[in-house]
């Protein structure tokens, strides 16, 4: 991963793992998940409109491949992002960033099998399960002990990580070719047509309370994480690959959960801390990246220390 990838990585990762808090605000409001990912989409395409624009030649492209395209905004955005509301109003905002962290390890095993790159050898089983095992401790208030409305959440979020999972391996496999706007632009708009009416139909905003918090998270989460950082990570998927490009759910879950703590008053109970620590190690086991990058970084430094 190359320097300019990695800081598109952490600005990525500083915009998601404030979405969870901005979720949280804003069905906690009254406004109905479906309600919440329609705004955001809507949002989300509203601010690609611009890029989209200046980049139409890049939306020249086979008939099967829109239809790819359209698909993957079912299965990368209008689903996933619908569940996240729905788990949001059972879990704490920084437990969800912590389930959400699942997500490279579904990519792991979903590129093993659909790139056949990168073997589950002995190391990155033992990641998996680790990562995994962190997922079991969250869901519980100690190791014998599971809450329903909790697990019943989490157990979203991990199907929702999943469908990232799914959907990044399928672009990286089937569509590395098309520029990153196109394809942002494509999958949201499909989204918030598919969302924002139905959410219209369903009332989904009729008994909100919303404030300027609420309309700030709003804009928040759909100009920002569901329109800009979307064409990153495209871009990250393409260029990076993406379980490497999916380490950006490593890196959100710390922000998420000290935001909740600091803004929303969410307890930072031992389980929590303890899953993330199983989690993140358990990437970390799967993908060495941040390994490597540490390495590379301090050879450099020390290496120039002894030139000096």
């Amino acid at each position: 991963m190359t320097s300019r990838q990695f800081g598109i990585l952490c600005a990525l990762a500083s915009v998601w793992g404030c979405s969870f808090l901005f979720i949280k605000v804003i069905v906690d409001a009254g406004v109905d998940p479906i309600g919440m990912s329609g705004a955001r989409t809507l949002l989300g395409a509203v601010t690609l409109a611009p890029f989209a624009w200046r980049s139409r030649a890049g939306f020249r492209l086979p008939l099967r491949m829109w239809a790819f395209m359209v698909g993957l905004g079912v299965l990368n955005f209008a689903i996933p992002w619908t569940l996240f509301g729905v788990a949001e109003q059972h879990v704490p905002s920084g437990a969800a960033a912590v389930a959400n962290a699942s997500t490279p390890l579904w990519s792991a095993v979903v590129a093993a099998f659909m790139l056949k790159a990168d073997p589950l050898d002995a190391r990155r089983v033992v990641g998996l399960l680790t990562g995994f095992a962190g997922v079991v401790i969250l869901v519980g208030e100690d190791l014998t002990s599971v809450a329903g409305a909790q697990a019943a959440g989490i157990g979203i979020i991990l199907f929702a990580s999943l469908l990232y999972a799914l959907s990044s391996v399928s672009i990286r496999r089937w569509a590395a070719q098309v520029q990153p706007i196109p394809l942002a632009t494509v999958q949201v708009a499909t989204a918030a047509c598919l969302l924002m009416p139905a959410a219209l139909a369903s009332g989904a905003y009729a008994d909100a309370n919303f404030s300027w918090k609420v309309f700030a998270s709003i804009a928040a989460l759909g100009g920002l994480g569901s329109g800009v950082a979307v064409v990153a990570y495209m871009y990250l998927i393409q260029q990076a690959g993406p379980v490497r490009a999916s380490v950006v759910t490593y890196m959100a879950p710390p922000i998420g959960v000290v935001l909740g703590w600091l803004v929303l008053g969410e307890d930072i109970g031992w389980n929590l801390v303890l899953a993330l620590g199983c989690i993140l190690a358990g990437v970390a086991l799967v993908q060495k990246i941040g390994v490597q990058w540490f390495r590379t970084r301090t050879s450099r430094v020390f290496g120039a220390a002894a030139a000096e």
